[in-house]
């Protein structure tokens, strides 16, 4: 599996989904979709990258508050099109310590409860339902596209996303979550500064815990959305046809756009 990371300064998960290998031994294209975390830091040199990779499209996922607090930076000749999965961030992922309820400081489970109870409306509540049809058909328009997908960490809402999209272009499980517990890599020095803001702020062992939970892409958590899609659907395009609305001719063509058999 070869996949290439984007190395932005002002965004620290970015990476193309290019070279994953699907079932019956294609590859997804390079420098086509790329996922990625906020993209509202991005330096002039970041922009400038990003048209030189060739990305033409930006796919922002966050809700309508994060998106007016903290707007993509990009150039006007790429196109940004705002698809919220959630009305508020959820997930809680990069929220200030000040702003976290003492909640999680009553018990170390709680950040975890939390997130497993996201990846469960993730996946079955209406209005990620709706995202993700919007998110495919814009994927399969016309006009060929390379496409960043992205949230505020690139986690959990792009990590549905690219669970989603790599499923309908055939790539094996295992490699799909391989890819979603990369972001892990990327994300070690963001969730050490949350913890020490947590410290900082005297907050207990049980609070320090939930923030871990917040902060990382977690095995449970992928697996969570994998068995709900699978116990009540079957399959990741049983549940892109049955439930989101995506016709298999849209996955047909999405896999005709985005998947080569060249070795990449």
């Amino acid at each position: 599996m070869k996949q290439q990371a984007l190395p932005l300064v002002g965004a620290v998960n970015v990476r193309d989904l290019g070279g994953l290998e699907t079932f019956d031994h294609r590859r997804v294209r390079t420098h086509r979709l790329l996922r990625a975390d906020s993209l509202a830091n991005l330096t002039v040199a970041d922009q400038e990258k990003l048209v030189a990779y060739g990305v033409t499209t930006v796919i922002d996922t966050r809700s309508h508050a994060e998106w007016r607090q903290a707007p993509d930076r990009l150039p006007e000749w790429i196109q940004l099109t705002h698809i919220p999965l959630f009305d508020n961030d959820e997930t809680e992922s990069v929220q200030t310590i000040q702003r976290l309820n003492q909640f999680y400081a009553s018990d170390a489970h709680n950040g975890y409860r939390r997130m497993m109870r996201v990846y469960r409306r993730l996946v079955l509540n209406a209005q990620p339902r709706q995202a993700y049809r919007q998110f495919f058909d814009l994927l399969t328009q016309d006009k060929p596209q390379t496409v960043v997908f992205h949230c505020t960490a690139g986690k959990d809402r792009t990590g549905l996303c690219a669970l989603l999209l790599l499923g309908a272009l055939g790539v094996p499980v295992s490699q799909i979550k391989q890819d979603y517990l990369r972001t892990n890599q990327y994300c070690l020095a963001k969730v050490a500064r949350r913890l020490i803001a947590a410290r900082d702020y005297q907050m207990n062992a049980n609070f320090q815990s939930s923030i871990i939970d917040l902060s990382i892409a977690s095995p449970d958590y992928f697996d969570q959305a994998l068995t709900l899609i699978a116990g009540e659907f079957g399959s990741i395009s049983n549940y892109l046809v049955d439930f989101v609305g995506v016709s298999a001719s849209v996955i047909q063509r999405l896999q005709q756009t985005y998947l080569t058999s060249e070795l990449t």
